[in-house]
C-alpha cells in the first residue's frame, strides 16, 4: 500500500464520499476544495525566486537513476512534476544547508533525495516513530548511515571528499517533551520537511513549538499534502510568506514557507 493509499484509508474515507469525474483516468484520488485567493501584506517574492531556482535544477540538475535501481526503489521517485522528490533536491542544491530536517522517513525516498544533494559534510535527519529497518519497503541501506569523516568511495567524488551525513531520530515531535529533548538540533534546522500524520492535530502542535525556537538562521520550510482535505485549514491559516508549489511538486500539495522569528 503507497503513502497515498494509506492516508485516504486513514482520512478521506469517513470525511466525505467521493469518486473520479466520469471519463477521467487516474491511479487514485482524494477529496480536496478549490477556494479564493487569500488577501494579506505578506512578501513573498523571495520564495518566487528560491523556488523558479529550484525548479531550473530539478529540471536541469538532478539525477535519481542510481537510487531508482536500488531494491524496493518505487517508481514515483524520478516521476516529476507530480512527486516531489526531485523539487526537495533542487532546493537543496540551492539553499546549501548545513542541517535539512525531515519529519517522516517512511521508505526513505525523501531522506536519500535530499541527502545526495546536500553541501559537503551535511547533515539531513529524519525524524519518524518506527525504525527505519523496521520499514518492509525501505530503500534505506546500513550504508546510508555512514558518520562524518569517512571518505567517499563513489565514483564521481572528488578524492577526499567528506559525504553528507544521515541519521535517523525517532520521537513525535508533536510532544513537548521530545521537542524539548531536541531543541537543540531544531534550532540548527536551515532547511525542514514536514510530512507528517497531516491529521490536523500535529502540524498546529509542532507550529506552536516552533515559535519557541531560536534558529540560527530562519528555517527554508516545505509542508507536504497540503491540498488533502486535513490540511486545508492549516495551510489557508499558515502565517508566514508561502507559495503554492503543487504544479512543480506533490500533486496532493507542495507548499513553501519562510519562517519569520515572532
Amino acid at each position: 500500500m503507497t503513502i497515498v493509499e494509506k492516508i485516504k484509508e486513514k482520512i478521506a474515507g469517513p470525511i466525505v464520499q467521493h469518486r473520479k469525474p466520469e471519463g477521467v483516468e487516474a491511479h487514485w484520488c482524494l477529496p480536496t476544495m478549490v477556494m479564493s485567493p487569500e488577501t494579506g501584506d505578506r512578501d513573498n517574492r523571495k520564495l518566487m525566486e528560491l523556488a523558479l531556482a529550484a525548479c531550473r535544477e530539478a529540471a536541469l540538475g538532478v539525477d535519481f537513476s542510481d537510487l531508482a535501481a536500488r531494491p524496493n526503489c518505487k517508481r514515483w521517485l524520478t516521476v516529476w512534476p507530480g512527486e516531489h522528490y526531485k523539487l526537495l533536491a533542487g532546493l537543496v542544491k540551492v539553499l546549501r544547508p548545513a542541517v535539512a530536517m525531515e519529519i517522516g522517513t517512511a521508505e526513505g525516498l525523501s531522506a536519500l533525495a535530499m541527502k545526495k544533494y546536500m553541501p559537503q559534510g551535511g547533515r539531513v535527519v529524519t525524524f519518524d516513530i518506527v525504525r527505519w529497518d523496521q520499514i518492509a519497503d525501505t530503500i534505506l541501506t546500513p550504508e546510508d548511515f555512514e558518520q562524518h569523516g569517512h571518505l567517499s568511495t563513489a565514483t564521481h567524488a572528488t578524492p577526499g571528499h567528506v559525504q553528507p551525513k544521515l541519521e535517523q531520530q525517532l520521537g513525535d515531535l508533536g510532544e513537548r517533551d521530545v521537542f524539548e529533548k531536541h531543541r537543540e538540533l531544531m534550532e540548527s534546522v536551515e532547511f525542514l520537511f514536514i510530512d507528517g500524520p497531516k491529521d490536523n492535530n500535529f502540524e498546529w502542535k509542532l507550529l506552536e513549538y516552533l515559535k519557541t525556537a531560536r534558529f540560527r538562521r530562519p528555517p527554508i520550510i516545505v509542508f507536504d499534502d497540503t491540498r488533502l482535505w486535513s490540511m486545508l485549514k492549516f495551510w489557508r491559516e499558515l502565517p508566514y510568506p508561502k507559495l503554492d508549489l503543487t504544479s512543480f511538486g506533490h500533486s496532493s500539495g507542495t507548499g513553501l514557507v519562510q519562517w519569520e522569528q515572532d
